[in-house]
């Protein structure tokens, strides 16, 4: 797979976004203007298991760290994870990243631009519509933006359902992930970068919720096989 150069969205994703940007509804009522984001601290889930995975997942975190507003603060190691849901596939490689953005003060538009670029990266590298955990590319995964807790409807065309059709019902965003708490390929990673970190509706810290999920799992569904090099920009 060739390494990534640069990101150029659609125009329709960069209009959604220009749209996110704009105000919130209590803004426009206010007749307020915007002169400045706030910094927002974004926690993503990265994970693959098709062509060279471990190159990809390098690629896009130097992908995320290209967008503008945009910094990574930290990369987990990265862990070889058994699959979840469908199991006749290859195994995963998964990591965690902590990222300093600028979003739009209002939550919903801030939880939905994330959710508009990572699923723009995510097509860049070539994923396309598939079975319900199924085999993929790249998966960019929110797992919590600062302490919100957001119940939003996806903008039409983001996703793509398992037909491919864009316009297909798809489930809202919710912010923290609603599975991640309970997700090991999430929180082993998550763990080693915030282990004291408790989203809204966590019943413990990422690390207590890791111990736990590794009791059920066992280490073997979660294995550290590489450490960030930031030099380097890739794992070793």
């Amino acid at each position: 797979m060739n390494r990534v150069k640069g990101i150029g969205p659609a125009a329709a994703i960069s209009s959604t976004i220009r749209a996110l940007r704009c105000f919130s509804m209590q803004q426009i009522l206010r007749g307020a203007t915007v002169t400045h984001m706030p910094q927002r601290k974004l926690f993503l889930g990265v994970g693959a298991n098709l062509d060279d995975p471990a190159a990809t997942l390098a690629d896009a975190v130097g992908a995320l760290a290209r967008i503008p507003g945009w910094h990574v603060d930290q990369v987990s190691p990265l862990y070889r994870t058994t699959p979840v849901g469908l199991l006749d596939q290859p195994d995963f490689l998964n990591a965690a990243l902590a990222l300093t953005v600028e979003l739009p003060d209002d939550p919903a538009a801030a939880a939905l631009e994330v959710l508009v670029r990572c699923k723009a990266l995510e097509r860049h590298f070539g994923r396309v519509a598939s079975v319900r955990n199924g085999p993929r590319r790249l998966d960019l995964d929110i797992i919590a933006l600062d302490d919100l807790a957001v119940i939003q409807p996806r903008p039409r065309g983001v996703d793509l359902d398992e037909s491919g059709d864009e316009n297909a019902m798809v489930r809202p965003l919710v912010v923290p992930h609603p599975a991640a708490h309970e997700r090991l390929f999430v929180l082993a990673p998550l763990a080693d970068i915030a282990p004291g970190l408790h989203a809204p509706g966590w019943r413990g810290s990422a690390a207590q919720l890791r111990d736990a999920r590794l009791a059920v799992e066992g280490e073997a569904a979660a294995i550290r096989i590489g450490e960030w090099d930031f030099a380097a920009a890739r794992w070793v």
